[in-house]
């Protein structure tokens, strides 16, 4: 019986700090045991998830060993039941979206240490062949202006031989062929008549070229690429700037050290975070939340250490759902706790949706993943590059 009764007493306290598997482990020793209908029922009812029902029966079962007969408001109960489940909810919430949040970050200093100098030369490169071409744009609308008016003169030119052509065609065709003078006049004929084609020739090319021109000049991408291009290399300057300062403070460690890290920080945001404290603490628990997102940025395994001792040693962020008994506050928390819950987990489903979380969740190998895509960067860099010479050139021939 006394194994039977501690197993119980073990079970409550699981049922208030919602240890599921330590419920789960107690119920699988006592089922070795002989037991009676009583802690049956109870176990039933775990099995069945009611634990605020197995709760209240323990109780019953341990007063009745004891000789005391206790009063238990089963509205109360269930209400601090469900508080208790609610804020295990939340802290597994806060969990979840601290290690999304973590790795992310963790992702992007990577990211950034291994590939921002290359990122940082092909987002100047094109925007410096963005620029050439904005000056190329300019300096072909005078161009054009001037092909426009060689165009125009050709297309005279064309028009006077026609009427050139037309009066000798005339000529030839009113005098005699034994004429001394047919002879020279046919072939002159011929030679304008070849001129002419030639002009005609000329003509369509310098038509093509004039609309080849005119698209060029009237594109008004190039103007707003660059543009767009410049505000990419100077956000991407600053933040890489920034990522190199922060990184400049990040303590070096092993991977071993780096999984202790995570671990013990995930433990103390549980702990700390603004949502699982009375509103009277919030401000020190963001506060105490700054300091462990700075400490873990910098991997300061020694400062989270000093963190998490803290909270385990103290007792200003103790949950207070053991002390609840007022009814109306309860369900005021209850409702509290139901909408935190709620917005952490729609938080949560945008982190999900957000381009380096997907890639994070995709990869099995980090490194692998930072070779390849370095590999990818070098040879866009080397397109850019030839582009920008063969820019050069053209500057140089003109």
């Amino acid at each position: 019986m006394t194994q039977i009764l501690k197993r119980l007493e073990i079970i409550k306290s699981s049922i208030e700090i919602e240890e599921l598997e330590i419920i789960e482990l107690q119920i699988a020793k006592l089922q070795k045991l002989e037991i009676d209908e009583d802690v049956k029922l109870i176990i039933q009812k775990l099995k069945d998830g009611e634990y605020s029902t197995a709760g209240m029966l323990i109780q019953n079962y341990l007063a009745k060993f004891s000789g005391v007969t206790v009063y238990i408001d089963e509205e109360i109960q269930e209400l601090k039941f469900e508080f208790k489940f609610l804020e295990f909810k939340l802290q597994n919430l806060i969990e979840q979206k601290t290690e999304y949040l973590a790795d992310i970050e963790e992702f992007n200093n990577q990211y950034n240490l291994r590939l921002g100098e290359l990122i940082k030369t092909i987002l100047n490169l094109k925007k410096e062949i963005l620029y050439k071409q904005t000056i190329k744009q300019a300096q072909f609308r005078e161009k054009y202006k001037e092909n426009l008016k060689t165009f125009q003169e050709t297309k005279d030119t064309i028009e006077e031989l026609k009427d050139t052509i037309a009066k000798l065609k005339k000529v030839l065709e009113n005098i005699d062929e034994d004429d001394e003078d047919y002879e020279e006049l046919t072939k002159a004929y011929k030679k304008l008549q070849e001129e002419l084609e030639n002009l005609e020739s000329e003509l369509k090319n310098q038509e093509e070229e004039l609309q080849k021109t005119k698209e060029f000049i009237e594109n008004e991408t190039i103007e707003e690429e660059y543009e767009e291009a410049k505000i990419n290399y100077d956000e991407y300057e600053n933040e890489y700037k920034q990522s190199k300062e922060n990184l400049k403070d990040v303590i070096q460690l092993s991977d071993d050290e780096k999984a202790e890290l995570k671990k013990l920080y995930k433990k103390a945001a549980k702990m700390c975070h603004p949502d699982v404290v009375p509103d009277e603490l919030k401000e020190k628990a963001t506060q105490m939340m700054q300091q462990l997102n700075d400490s873990y940025s910098k991997q300061d395994l020694a400062k989270i250490k000093a963190i998490l001792s803290s909270l385990e040693n103290g007792t200003i962020f103790e949950s207070t759902s053991d002390k609840l008994e007022d009814k109306i506050k309860l369900q005021e928390i209850i409702k509290e706790y139901k909408q935190n819950i709620k917005d952490l987990e729609e938080e949560i489903a945008r982190i999900m949706e957000d381009e380096t979380y997907k890639i994070i969740n995709e990869l099995d190998d980090w490194d692998l993943y930072f070779e390849e895509l370095k590999s990818n960067l070098e040879a866009q860099k080397h397109e850019l590059e030839e582009e920008a010479k063969k820019i050069l050139e053209e500057e140089v021939s003109s």
